[in-house]
């Protein structure tokens, strides 16, 4: 990205837009993740959220490292 034409996204806003939807995907991965271990809920296992759930928590992670990395 041109920093001459566009500026430098300051970091505050990055945190603000970046790290509330990173820690809602973590979150409900981890809850689907242990619903579909039977851990909470009904108890019945689920294949489908046996899936869902780490794939969720994954990108929750994902997102997470690259709103916190330090910027070069």
């Amino acid at each position: 990205m041109d920093e001459s034409r566009y500026g430098k996204t300051p970091r505050w806003r990055i945190l603000a837009f970046g790290l509330p939807p990173a820690v809602l995907l973590l979150v409900a991965g981890v809850a689907l993740t242990l619903a579909a271990w039977g851990v909470i809920g009904t108890g019945e296992k689920s294949e489908g959220l046996a899936v869902l759930g780490p794939l969720l928590a994954g990108f929750g992670v994902a997102l997470a490292y690259v709103v916190l990395r330090p910027r070069p």
